[in-house]
C-alpha cells in the first residue's frame, strides 16, 4: 500500500512539474514576443543652406514617427517610446510644431522633409536616434530677412511712429537683428513686406517664420487687396522664441486677392501698451511655401 501511494505521488508531482515547465515556457515565449525595442529621441535639429534658405533656428516640439511607413505615434520631445518590431526597419521622423505658437494646434511641419534612417531593432534594447531634417526639396522662399545685409527689406505705413533698426547687442543668430523701440508719445508702429503676387492659392502650405522677443504684445498678419485679413497676437517674452505662422487657410479662402503682404506692428488702440516703452527684437524672418 505504501509503495502504491508513493508511486501515485511521484506521478502526480511529475505531472505537476511538467505542466509548470510548459506553462512557464509559454509565458516566457509570450513575454519575449511582446518585448519591445525602445527608441530615444531628445531633439530634432534642422540644417539649411544659409544663402538660399536662411537660418537654421527652429522650434520643433514633437516627433511624428513612422516605422516601415506605419505610424508608431506622435511624441512630445524629449521622448523614449516602444516599438513592437524587430530586425531591419526603415524609420521616418517628421518634425512637429505648434501652429501659430499654440499648444493645442500641433501639426506636422510639411515644409520640412523627414529624417530617414535604417535601424536594426533588437528586443529589450534602447536605440538613440538623432534626427536632422532639411527643408523640402520643393520649398520656395519669396522673402528672407535676417538683418545681415546693408539695407533692410521693409516698407512702412504713413502713420508709423518709428522703423526697424539693425542692432548687434541682442541677436538670435548671426551678427545683427532688428529692433523696434517706441519712445514716450509714440503709439503706433507698422512695417510690411513688399507685395507678393505668386503665393499659391491651391491649399499648398504657406508659412511665415520668425524669431522674436518683445515686452509688449506684437501683431503679425497679412494685407490682401481688401486690407488686413488676418492677424495673430504674439505674447510678451523675455527670451528669444521661434514661431511658425500658418497662412495657408486664409490665403486659400481669399483666392481672388492678387497680392499678399506680411505686416508686423504695435497698435495702442487695438492693444493698449503694457510696457512703458515697448521694445521688440526680430530675427530670421522668412516666408516659405511649396
Amino acid at each position: 500500500m505504501y509503495i502504491k501511494d508513493t508511486l501515485h505521488n511521484i506521478k502526480f508531482y511529475s505531472l505537476f512539474i511538467i505542466l509548470s515547465i510548459i506553462l512557464s515556457s509559454c509565458s516566457k515565449e509570450n513575454y519575449e514576443a511582446q518585448l519591445p525595442t525602445y527608441i530615444s529621441i531628445d531633439q530634432i535639429t534642422v540644417t539649411t543652406d544659409l544663402a538660399t534658405q536662411g537660418s537654421s533656428t527652429s522650434n520643433i516640439t514633437d516627433a511624428w514617427v513612422y516605422v516601415d511607413d506605419n505610424l508608431v505615434g506622435v511624441f512630445e520631445l524629449p521622448a523614449t517610446f516602444p516599438v513592437l518590431k524587430e530586425g531591419n526597419v526603415t524609420m521616418k521622423v517628421y518634425a512637429g510644431i505648434k501652429d501659430n505658437g499654440i499648444s493645442s494646434t500641433r501639426a506636422r511641419y510639411l515644409l520640412y522633409d523627414p529624417h530617414i534612417e535604417q535601424l536594426n531593432l533588437v528586443k529589450g534594447e534602447t536605440i538613440k536616434v538623432n534626427p536632422n531634417v532639411t527643408y523640402a526639396s520643393g520649398a520656395i522662399f519669396p522673402w528672407i530677412e535676417d538683418f545681415e545685409n546693408p539695407s533692410l527689406s521693409f516698407l512702412y505705413t504713413t502713420d508709423s511712429d518709428t522703423i526697424i533698426n539693425k542692432q548687434s547687442t541682442d541677436v538670435r543668430d548671426g551678427v545683427f537683428s532688428g529692433q523696434v523701440y517706441l519712445d514716450t508719445g509714440m503709439d503706433f508702429f507698422e512695417a510690411t513686406s513688399i507685395a507678393f503676387t505668386t503665393i499659391p492659392r491651391n491649399g499648398r502650405p504657406v508659412y511665415f517664420e520668425l524669431d522674436f522677443k518683445t515686452n509688449q504684445e506684437l501683431l503679425i498678419g497679412i494685407y490682401l487687396d481688401t486690407g488686413k485679413a488676418l492677424y495673430i497676437v504674439l505674447k510678451e517674452t523675455s527670451e528669444w522664441k521661434k514661431v511658425y505662422i500658418n497662412l495657408t487657410g486664409i490665403i486659400n479662402s481669399l483666392a481672388s486677392s492678387s497680392e499678399v503682404k506680411i505686416f508686423i506692428g504695435y497698435d495702442v488702440l487695438a492693444n493698449p501698451f503694457t510696457a512703458t516703452n515697448p521694445e521688440i527684437h526680430l530675427d530670421n524672418l522668412k516666408l516659405v511655401h511649396l
